[in-house]
């Protein structure tokens, strides 16, 4: 796929859409599930996006002007979660499907195990799991490890994160 293709006019915005959610955001998000996303790539993703997505849908005419559309317009017709939350989402399902592996799993021990030693001075570094546990915190779950293990409540979680606007 060229450089050019999103500023193809002959495209139908339905088949750049395509190209986008198949080709480009996968590469964009691989490995969100392992990522400790501060706001400055939160924000860098959300800016990627709304270029390509403005790109694809092109400005409107309102009241006889050209304008650019809004986010939300945007989004309505992309019909899909924002990356942002589409990599919190995506965080969070590989953090219930390790909480519900063996004890003696290797993803299970590494991220339960608490590394001994003194953290430098200043601001402490951003981690993965105080990530996944702040996006818990924001669904209203107290304790990540009970409820992964049960499955059904999980999905639940999930589903509910998808509909969460604070997420």
């Amino acid at each position: 796929m060229g450089y050019k293709t999103m500023w193809n006019q002959g495209l139908y915005p339905k088949t750049k859409t395509l190209l986008y959610k198949t080709l480009i955001r996968p590469v964009l998000t691989y490995g969100t599930e392992t990522w400790a996303l501060s706001k400055q790539d939160e924000y860098r993703l959300s800016i990627f996006e709304h270029k390509i997505l403005r790109r694809i849908y092109g400005p409107v005419i309102d009241k006889g002007e050209w304008r650019i559309r809004t986010y939300r317009e945007l989004y309505q017709l992309y019909d899909e979660k924002d990356i942002v939350k589409f990599c919190k989402l995506s965080r969070l399902r590989w953090a219930g499907h390790v909480m519900l592996q063996d004890d003696d799993d290797l993803a299970r021990r590494v991220l339960l195990s608490e590394p001994g030693g003194k953290r430098p001075r200043g601001r402490p570094r951003l981690r993965w799991e105080d990530g996944v546990k702040e996006d818990v915190a924001k669904l209203g779950c107290r304790n990540l490890t009970v409820a992964a293990r049960n499955k059904k409540g999980w999905r639940k979680l999930l589903k509910e994160a998808e509909d969460h606007p604070g997420l």
